[in-house]
């Protein structure tokens, strides 16, 4: 594990989920401990979301496919996958959130809440983060990723 040169116990977060989500690439021992943490039947996948505080209390949110340049629409998010982490500064994945109809959630309007969230999925978009700017870190289900019933 990564010594941080301030102590943060976001970044330490991080830097354990970043881990976690790493050894269960590990083919080399398919019984290991670490690959049936997240996935103990390869049906939870690669990825224990989470979501970020800074000190006014409100989830980070992050806007996905500005402009509409990539497939599918523009989209606000408080979800994010751990990619990179190095001296507290991280590459985070946005993942998208749906509720129970599909619909995409927005959360930045007052009608969606986080409990209407039924099912996440992994973006191509991604943000650079500072993790010492966060002062919270909520570990969410993996089974969230890519749920279907």
């Amino acid at each position: 594990m990564t010594n941080f040169s301030v102590d943060n116990c976001v970044c330490e977060a991080v830097e354990n989920i970043f881990e976690l989500q790493n050894a269960i690439h590990d083919e080399s021992c398919p019984t290991s401990c670490f690959n049936n943490l997240l996935s103990p039947t390869r049906h939870f996948g690669d990825t224990i979301p989470f979501i970020l505080y800074p000190a006014e209390s409100k989830p980070f949110v992050a806007f996905g496919n500005v402009g509409e340049l990539g497939t599918g629409p523009c989209f606000n998010t408080v979800f994010f996958r751990v990619e990179k982490i190095k001296d507290c500064c991280a590459t985070l994945r946005l993942l998208i959130a749906f509720d129970e109809n599909r619909h995409i959630l927005d959360f930045t309007d007052e009608k969606d809440r986080i409990c209407d969230v039924f099912r996440l999925e992994k973006t191509n978009f991604c943000v650079e983060c500072d993790l010492k700017c966060f002062c919270a870190i909520e570990c969410l289900n993996p089974q969230l990723i890519n749920r279907s019933n």
